[in-house]
């Protein structure tokens, strides 16, 4: 199974795991990797480096928080000798239907494709209706 690494700046990679485990169950070869305030760039990436699957028929996916920090920086500078493919912008509707949707014949390519259709990203603008707005019964 293609393993997956949640990696973000404090424990939001950790909320979104915990998350998506609470609506889909656990999730098997789900890592996270947190960078901490304070933390060395150089720690954080040995940790990372020691998570990782080398395994050539099974690439990893590396869901990061956004690009430019130290997680997608880490996450970068490991692919130069590790089989990565690096996907910025993780939300939970995106890490729900990868989890839902991934098995041991899953490619990666389809993985990244789910990561990058619209329709998992989870952002809309929602309203209640037009001018007069309905109040909403939860009876």
């Amino acid at each position: 199974m293609i393993q997956i690494i949640l990696a973000s700046h404090g424990d939001f990679c950790l909320g979104i795991k915990q998350t998506v485990e609470m609506i889909a169950g656990k999730a098997d070869d789900l890592e996270t990797m947190s960078f901490r305030p304070g933390q060395d760039p150089d720690e954080y990436r040995t940790q990372f480096d020691k998570i990782l699957k080398d395994d050539e028929t099974n690439p990893t996916l590396v869901l990061v928080d956004l690009k430019g920090g130290t997680p997608f920086n880490t996450a970068m500078y490991l692919k130069q000798n590790h089989n990565l493919s690096v996907i910025t912008g993780v939300n939970v509707p995106m890490l729900l239907s990868i989890i839902t949707t991934r098995n041991d014949q899953s490619k990666i390519e389809d993985l990244i494709k789910i990561a990058l259709d619209k329709t998992n990203w989870g952002i809309e603008n929602t309203t209640l209706g037009g001018k007069h707005h309905a109040k909403l019964s939860l009876n």
